[in-house]
């Protein structure tokens, strides 16, 4: 990681003799005019910028990386690809450094964590001369904030949905539902067709936080500068109890495992499972592990409460920050501008992400399973904006453990009240 500014040495002959002739004043002239000609020349400027595997096509970074060059003279940008393991450890290490990398993508809810350190720079007056900074996705653009100030720009998105056997349904004479009530009636056709209606594992808690929302309810709150868990409120029980129905009325899955164990594609790609909740990669690994569900998988949002509307996603993905150590922080925004602008935006949702804005939706005009993923992100959100936040998700995760004792029919009040007491000792600690 290098920022060279190499600045050409100027010899500048000043004819300090007196009684010049006109010869000697037009060469003075020259020699003048000649230094200042080359103290003008923009400084050549070397851009780090790290982002991670799988986050830029290679044609769009190349692309990148010639219409950035080409737009500011003397300007040469430097990928350095980073993969997702230990990335905790090595960002820490690169913002106390004296020669951070000048452009970096942060998971967007790692953005907190790294603002508060003091190791990121405001961008706050930059943001308005972003593209569609007005229609930014919630769930990117709240998580960059840190006291009122901006610290993470929206990069891409992602969220889940619900993937389902479109051949099945058909055979079964069913349509995707538009209301949480018609998702639960799904369960007795298609048990009687043979088939797990959902996999829904006991500790998806992804989707708790999803049902939570939708009733308003919230999994912590800022009270005066100290976290409380939110679990215990008549909203978030609500969320709880409608987890549980639909346990009880879809899912076969174990009550006290995640997604990940076992990974729940590699289930529904078994072929006995009609519904999962999953990111848009699960569907295509269930396809790889099952090449007869090529075709044969498609998705819809999961559904609110209120009929016609999603229930609103976690939504993960990534931002663009400025780390405060940059020698170049200037030229560092202006490359996330360009990254954020509607073109860059518009080739990434058509290589398949979920772009940084609501009114980049049309750009996933002819692609269902992500034009189904912005809809629901238009209205998704993101974990409470706290460095603290990790420590609640680290195992073992009171959520999960909530999950499961609900499931195993301990009294909701009951076990949320245990969940709030142990995220508030985790966030106040």
């Amino acid at each position: 990681m290098w920022h060279r500014h190499l600045i050409p040495a100027l010899t500048i002959a000043a004819l300090l003799l007196a009684g010049c002739g006109g010869q000697e004043a037009a060469e003075e002239g020259a020699t003048t005019e000649g230094a200042a000609s080359e103290a003008a020349a923009p400084e050549p400027s070397a851009l780090t910028v790290w982002y991670m595997t799988g986050s830029l096509p290679d044609d769009v970074a190349a692309d990148l990386k010639a219409d950035f060059e080409a737009a500011n003279e003397g300007a040469t940008v430097d990928y350095q690809v980073q993969q997702w393991d230990s990335i905790g450890e090595k960002l820490t290490t690169a913002l106390a450094g004296d020669e951070p990398p000048d452009v970096l993508e942060i998971g967007n809810t790692q953005v907190a964590q790294y603002a508060a350190s003091g190791g990121l720079a405001d961008l706050t007056a930059s943001v308005e001369e972003f593209d569609n900074s007005d229609t930014w996705l919630p769930g990117l653009a709240e998580p960059g904030i840190w006291e009122d100030k901006t610290y993470g720009i929206p990069f891409y998105a992602g969220d889940r949905t619900v993937i389902y056997r479109t051949d099945i349904f058909e055979e079964a004479g069913l349509e995707p539902p538009t209301s949480f009530d018609e998702l639960l009636a799904l369960g007795e056709p298609l048990r009687a067709a043979g088939v797990m209606p959902m996999y829904l594992p006991g500790q998806s808690w992804y989707t708790l936080a999803s049902l939570i929302w939708d009733e308003g309810g919230e999994l912590a709150v800022d009270d005066g500068g100290a976290w409380t868990g939110a679990l215990s409120t008549p909203e978030s029980q609500a969320g709880i109890a409608r987890y549980k129905e639909m346990f009880d009325a879809l899912s076969g899955a174990p009550a006290d495992t995640d997604e990940a164990t076992p990974q729940q594609f590699e289930v529904m790609a078994q072929g006995d499972v009609a519904m999962m909740i999953g990111l848009p990669w699960e569907l295509s690994g269930a396809v790889d592990a099952n090449p007869e569900l090529d075709g044969n998988l498609g998705v819809f949002v999961l559904p609110s409460r209120d009929a016609g509307e999603p229930a609103p996603p976690f939504v993960g993905g990534s931002n663009l920050s400025v780390p405060l150590g940059s020698d170049t922080p200037d030229l560092a925004t202006e490359f996330i501008k360009l990254v954020a602008s509607t073109d860059y935006q518009t080739r990434l949702a058509e290589a398949g992400a979920i772009p940084n804005a609501s009114a980049l939706a049309p750009a996933a005009e002819g692609n269902p399973v992500l034009e189904t993923a912005i809809q629901a992100a238009e209205v998704g959100r993101a974990t409470p904006v706290d460095p603290a936040w990790a420590s609640v998700e680290t195992a073992p995760n009171p959520l999960k453990d909530l999950l499961t004792q609900v499931l195993q029919d301990t009294p909701i009040p009951e076990a949320a009240a245990a969940a709030d007491e142990l995220i508030a000792e985790r966030m106040g600690s």
